[in-house]
Parts: C-alpha cells; sequence; structure tokens
C-alpha cells in the first residue's frame, strides 16, 4: 500500500469543511485485523473530490451525516464484502446515514439523486440504513438509484418509484412530511 497520506488526518479536507480525511478512512474492521487503509495518492485525490462534490451538498441540505464506510483498501474490501475492487477502493465511494432528527435516508438517496454527480445511489434496509453513493465517471447522464430491504439485492428503481415510496408506500410511516 502506499505510504501514509500527506493530508492531516483531523483537520478539515480542503473545501469540504465538514469532513476530515480521518472519518474517510476510518474503519473498525481494518483495525481489528490490523489492516492497512491508507489510501495511494489517486485515491486520497478522488477522496477530497467526493467530500467536495457529494458529501458537503448533503450536509449542507440535510444537516450532520455520518460516514460509516469511505475508502476501503482492496484487503480491507474483501473483509468487508468478499471483493477487492469497488468504487470504495478508489476514493469514490462513501456510505452514509442523515443524524439530523426527521432526516432519513430514503428522502436523503432522492434528493441525491436529482442535484448531486453521482454515478450509483443505493438504498440500503431503506427504514434504518444507509445511503451508498459514488460519484459519476465523465459523461455519465444521470445516476443509477437502487433500493435493498434486508437480505434481498438491490433493485433498480427510478426517482418516480422511490418518490412514491416515501408518500404511500412502506416509506411513509417512517418519514417526515419535508420535501426534498
Amino acid at each position: 500500500m502506499s505510504p501514509a497520506p500527506a493530508l492531516p488526518l483531523h483537520q478539515p479536507l480542503p473545501g469540504a469543511l465538514h469532513f476530515t480525511l480521518d472519518e474517510l478512512i476510518r474503519s473498525g474492521i481494518a483495525q481489528t485485523y490490523g489492516l492497512d487503509n491508507a489510501p495511494s495518492p489517486a485515491a486520497l485525490e478522488r477522496l477530497g473530490e467526493l467530500a467536495r462534490q457529494v458529501l458537503e451538498p448533503l450536509r449542507g441540505r440535510f444537516g450532520p451525516i455520518q460516514v460509516t464506510s469511505g475508502f476501503r483498501s482492496p484487503e480491507l474490501n474483501w473483509y468487508v464484502s468478499l471483493d477487492r475492487t469497488s468504487r470504495h477502493c478508489r476514493g469514490e465511494a462513501a456510505d452514509v446515514r442523515p443524524l439530523a432528527e426527521g432526516v432519513g435516508c430514503p428522502r436523503l438517496a432522492l434528493w441525491a439523486a436529482s442535484h448531486l454527480p453521482c454515478g450509483q445511489i443505493i438504498l440500503y434496509n431503506y427504514e434504518r440504513g444507509w445511503v451508498h453513493l459514488d460519484l459519476a465517471q465523465p459523461g455519465a447522464l444521470s445516476p443509477r438509484l437502487y433500493v435493498s430491504q434486508g437480505l434481498r439485492s438491490p433493485v433498480r428503481a427510478s426517482t418516480d418509484d422511490l418518490a412514491r415510496l416515501i408518500a404511500d408506500g412502506p416509506l411513509a410511516r417512517n418519514q417526515p412530511n419535508e420535501t426534498c
């Protein structure tokens, strides 16, 4: 793996005042198993773009968010998902959950699909889960949106599908009445 990142771990990332390198590379699994989770210079650059283009706008719209998983080394990603390739391994993805009272993951995912340069958005376990967001590749037209509940694999959804789930479906009882 690469040498330790040159940026200070506990200071805000350039252009992303609410996020530090530490929170974007922190991993309990890496600590438990002694895995190196230092990003390469290229992954570090992409983490900065992710924080500026995706995470900061989310924070501005929904208040504090928790990054549950950001960068993962290929070895760490294998421990997490039995896969050594992932947008997480390139510093291009984060799993997040909103921390503000009354803000749910479904609304966060729906807003991100319409307002952020994401390539893929996956809403996992929508009642008490998290949202996976990754940076769009150059030339991408619109984000791919998926919804997963329980042990089921994510299924592709449209923003209209997700809006209906929030307004009329199983998500309505768990969501505050706010518009995105």
